[in-house]
Order: structure tokens, then C-alpha cells, then sequence
């Protein structure tokens, strides 16, 4: 009990600063301190305090402030693709409205109490939540239509994380927001996203290239004393913020195809057939999910935002970064998918793409597809095998105890209603609304 008192009055500490800065003050992001120390720590030095400076002025002359954002200004790229200023305008700052009824501070009314001021997943609500709120400062998303981790989520996955909220965690519904309002945020998570990542860009750059206490990778000052050198300075990292702005710009092109399901992917042999696969070596869902998906399989493992931090054959050395404002990492718990409740969306093309994408910074892997030209004895799956899984999966949401341990024994073609997922109040064909 103490420890949660003591979390529990930080907490709230930090949201009467957020209070206070909601009126005018200028307001700073706060520094990315857990990675630099992890930095640090792995390369065995410590930047100065003015080269810690030279981070902070450099972020802040290519994105600006929490009150007053910008586009950093790329020549060959067209950043107004990705980031687009008025809305970014609408969602940053402090909470305000105009004599119209426009709503100012989005983010900062709805969404820094837990994903915090820099985006940094350590708002003062952070703390009481399971799962904790995402980082966006990495740049990887869990929940979205794209493949790879270091492919960023479309417009439109992060509008329907907004939209529809995140079943099964603390994230709401935000659908009562008018589109203009949910828009702003998306464009405001890309913001927070891509300045996190050339943040740590940064950070890696001044820890790697800088060899002693006199050297600094960027001079902001120079920019109005010599114009040529601080360009020179910039040419590198304006390269890093072309790469991030590109990835995103790219994202729409890297959507993962959903086939249409085949005419019986939700039959009773489907779902045996589906049951076989999710055992299996190749699928080996059952190795973290369980047996009968309730989330109790072998594999236990800690996501990338944890892992960064935690050394599970010393826990005493996550203590420097816990002291600097860490979260205390926890292990990544597979779901129990006899709860019926799925992150990043219920239909089954969201489990499709789940179980084709995997969940990018998370253990759960991508599942790999048998191409076109594979040989017979190819034993990775079709689309048609990632449908079975799917309509196994849908299956087990909602059964007992007792009855998951039973076998799929409808006739093959009935129709009959089978207890099945609670998806957004839909029915499926052939699986049921249970």
C-alpha cells in the first residue's frame, strides 16, 4: 500500500502541473532521460549537460513546443502529406475554445493524462492502468493494418483506435469527438510519434559520434551566426526525419490484403480444421494462447517497451530508469480469447490481419503465408488456413470452462447458432453473438 500512495500522490502532483499549465505559460516536451541512460549505460559515457541542450534545441527547432507546434521543413519531401499544421494547431496547446465553439488542446483535454505530454506513455494516470498506455515515441503501434514493426499505422488505423477505443484496456471511446476533433488527434499521434523518434535518433547520434565534452552534433545558435556550418550540421539529421516522415508517408501502400473468406470458413469442420492449426507447429498459437486459448500457454515474455529496460537475469538494474520516471515494466500476457475481447478491433478481418501481421512490439510473430509457387510439402498456411484460425478463435469467445474443452461436433453445413464472439453486438453467420 504504500508503494500505490506514494505513486498515487505523484500522480496527482503531476496532474495539478498539467492543471497550472493549461492556462498560458509556454510549456517544454519533456526529455526522453530512460532511453538517453539506456544509451548511456550501454556505451559507458555521459553527455554534458550542454550537449543534452543541443537535443532539446535541436527537437525543438524542427517540431517547435506542446503550445506551439511546427512541420519541420524538408526540401524533397512533402511533409504536409503526413502533418498538417491547423490541425496539429487544434490539437496542441492548452485546453481553450474560440467564440465560434472550436475546441483547442485536444490532446492535452483528452489524451496526455495517460499517454503524457510527449506522448511518452507516463501520463499521471499511467501508473494505475494494466495495460499500461502505449509510447508513441518509437514509432511502433500494435493495432494496425500494416506489416512490420517499423511500418507505421495508416491515418485510418489510428482514427479507429480513437473512434472505437481499445477493448479490454483503459483506452474509451472517443466517437462522441466530431470528425474534424478525431483527425486533429491522428495528425497530433504522428506528430508525437515522428519527434520521438528522431528524438532517440538523437540521442543514439550524440552518444555514437561525440567523443568528448567539448563536441556537440548540433549548434541551433549557429543557424543566425553561420548559416553554411549549421546547415552542414543539420544535413545529417534532417536525412533521419526525411527517413521517419517517408515511412509514414508510405504507410497507406503497405496495407496488408484481406482475401475474402472461403464460402466455409466458418463451418464446423472449418473450426476443427482452424483448432488443428492453432496447435500446430507452424500457426503455434497454443504455445503462448493455450490450448483452448484461454491465455495460459508457456511462453511468457515482456514486450519491446519493456524489454528495453529490463534485464530478467538481474532485476536490480531497471532501478536507474524507474528512478528517472520508468513505468514498472510488467510481462506481456497473452489474451484469453474466451473473453471474446480483442484489441485493435473484432471483425474478422482485424483478427485476419492479427494473425497474419502479428502485433508489432509485442512476442506475438507474424504467421508465415505459403506462397504461390510453393512446393506440396510446404507446410506454411493459405489464407484459407488463416481463416480457419480466425473462426476458431471467434469460436472459443464465449464458452465455459467446461465447454471449451470440448470439440466443434455441429453437423458439417449446419447453420445452427453457436456460442461465438461478442463482436461489437454483430452476429456472424455460422458462429453466433453468444
Amino acid at each position: 500500500m504504500p508503494r500505490i500512495d506514494a505513486a498515487r500522490k505523484t500522480a496527482w502532483s503531476v496532474l495539478l502541473v498539467m492543471a497550472a499549465g493549461c492556462g498560458g505559460s509556454e510549456s517544454q516536451f519533456p526529455a526522453n532521460r530512460v532511453y538517453l541512460k539506456q544509451q548511456e549505460l550501454a556505451a559507458q559515457i555521459e553527455l554534458t549537460d550542454r550537449q543534452r541542450q543541443d537535443i532539446a534545441e535541436t527537437l525543438e527547432h524542427l517540431f517547435g513546443t506542446p503550445d506551439e507546434p511546427q512541420i519541420p521543413r524538408l526540401d524533397d519531401v512533402d511533409v504536409a502529406q503526413v502533418l498538417q499544421l491547423d490541425k496539429l494547431q487544434t490539437a496542441a496547446g492548452p485546453v481553450s475554445s474560440d467564440h465560434v465553439g472550436r475546441h483547442f488542446g485536444l490532446y492535452r483535454k483528452h489524451c496526455a493524462h495517460c499517454h503524457g505530454l510527449s506522448g511518452d506513455g507516463a501520463g499521471p494516470s499511467a501508473v494505475f492502468l494494466d495495460p499500461y498506455p502505449r509510447d508513441f515515441r518509437r514509432g511502433i503501434f500494435k493495432y494496425k493494418a500494416t506489416l512490420g514493426a517499423l511500418a507505421p499505422p495508416t491515418d485510418d488505423d489510428l482514427l479507429q483506435a480513437i473512434r472505437n477505443g481499445n477493448s479490454g484496456s483503459a483506452m474509451p471511446s472517443f466517437d462522441l469527438l466530431s470528425d474534424d476533433e478525431m483527425e486533429s488527434l491522428v495528425c497530433y499521434v504522428k506528430y508525437l510519434a515522428i519527434r520521438g523518434e528522431v528524438e532517440r535518433a538523437l540521442i543514439f547520434e550524440s552518444i555514437d559520434q561525440l567523443e568528448d565534452e567539448y563536441d556537440r552534433l548540433v549548434d541551433v545558435s549557429l543557424g543566425e551566426r553561420d548559416e553554411e556550418k549549421f546547415a552542414a550540421q543539420m544535413r545529417p539529421i534532417l536525412a533521419v526525419v526525411r527517413g521517419v516522415v517517408q515511412r509514414w508517408q508510405d504507410a497507406p501502400g503497405e496495407v496488408t490484403p484481406v482475401p475474402p473468406p472461403p464460402a466455409d470458413w466458418d463451418s464446423p469442420a472449418a473450426i476443427r480444421r482452424g483448432r488443428d492449426l492453432f496447435a500446430g507447429k507452424v500457426a503455434n498459437c497454443a504455445k503462448c494462447h493455450g490450448l483452448t486459448g484461454r491465455g495460459d500457454g508457456e511462453n511468457v515474455d515482456y514486450d519491446d517497451w519493456a524489454r528495453e529496460i529490463v534485464n530478467p537475469q538481474n532485476p536490480a538494474a531497471v532501478k536507474p530508469y524507474l528512478a528517472l520516471g520508468a513505468l514498472a515494466p510488467r510481462l506481456a500476457r497473452p489474451r484469453n480469447l474466451a473473453h471474446g475481447l480483442y484489441r485493435g478491433g473484432a471483425r474478422p478481418e482485424d483478427l485476419y490481419r492479427r494473425t497474419i501481421n502479428g502485433i508489432a512490439g509485442t512476442p506475438m510473430p507474424a504467421i508465415p503465408l505459403r506462397p504461390a509457387d510453393a512446393k506440396p510439402d510446404d507446410q506454411r498456411l493459405t489464407p484459407a488456413d488463416v481463416w480457419h484460425v480466425v473462426a476458431y478463435v471467434l469460436w472459443l469467445a464465449g464458452r465455459t470452462e467446461a465447454v471449451l474443452d470440448q470439440q466443434p461436433t455441429s453437423p458439417a453445413g449446419s447453420t445452427a447458432t453457436r456460442p461465438g464472439c461478442r463482436c461489437y453486438g454483430l452476429y456472424w453467420p455460422g458462429i453466433g453473438n453468444g
